[in-house]
């Protein structure tokens, strides 16, 4: 019952962790206790949790980010928000490895922002929107056709582009022949 409660409320009972805790951990001035901060919230796959990876993931320390990206990574789509909250930040060492990770999740919800990113962000977060794009495959092009009616002309070569690569991907990987036996 008190799992239960604690789910519903959002509290990190239920996972067995504690979110004061851990967003003290956050904070810490110790880089490796907000490492360790962050392996722990690799396994909470609430959304309190993604939002205290965002912090890490902003991190000054290079090997607090990179267990924050790993963390995200673990999340899957649970961390969508809190990467695309990422995916919107003006510095690109931000930017621009929370689009990679998109684009290994593959969360449908995140097309939309990818394409806004790649008209409206800074040059290397387009690129990489347009890389997870075409990582998305065949469930990025409902969206890219949206982008080829845009009236920007920028957007709707984009679009063309990231269309192109996608069936270019599937075409090369049908060709392919399988090993033989």
């Amino acid at each position: 019952m008190v799992k239960w409660l604690a789910r519903v409320l959002g509290l990190g009972i239920a996972s067995g962790v504690n979110p004061q805790s851990l967003a003290r951990q956050v904070r810490a001035s110790d880089p490796e206790l907000r490492r360790r901060a962050a392996d722990q919230l690799a396994a909470v796959s609430e959304p309190w949790a993604a939002e205290l990876l965002l912090v890490l993931f902003k991190d000054m320390s290079g090997e607090v980010r990179a267990a924050a990206r790993d963390g995200f990574r673990h999340q899957g789509t649970a961390a969508t928000s809190a990467l695309i909250k990422a995916l919107e930040d003006a510095d690109p060492r931000v930017a621009v490895p929370a689009a990679e990770l998109l684009g290994e999740v593959k969360d449908l919800d995140a097309v939309r922002p990818l394409l806004l990113v790649m008209k409206f962000g800074a040059p290397e977060t387009r690129a990489a929107a347009t890389r997870a794009l075409i990582r998305y495959g065949r469930s990025a092009i409902p969206g890219l056709l949206l982008a080829c009616d845009d009236p920007d002309p920028w957007t709707r070569t984009r679009g063309e582009e990231v269309l192109a690569a996608i069936r270019l991907a599937e075409h090369t990987a049908a060709t392919v022949e399988p090993p033989s036996a």
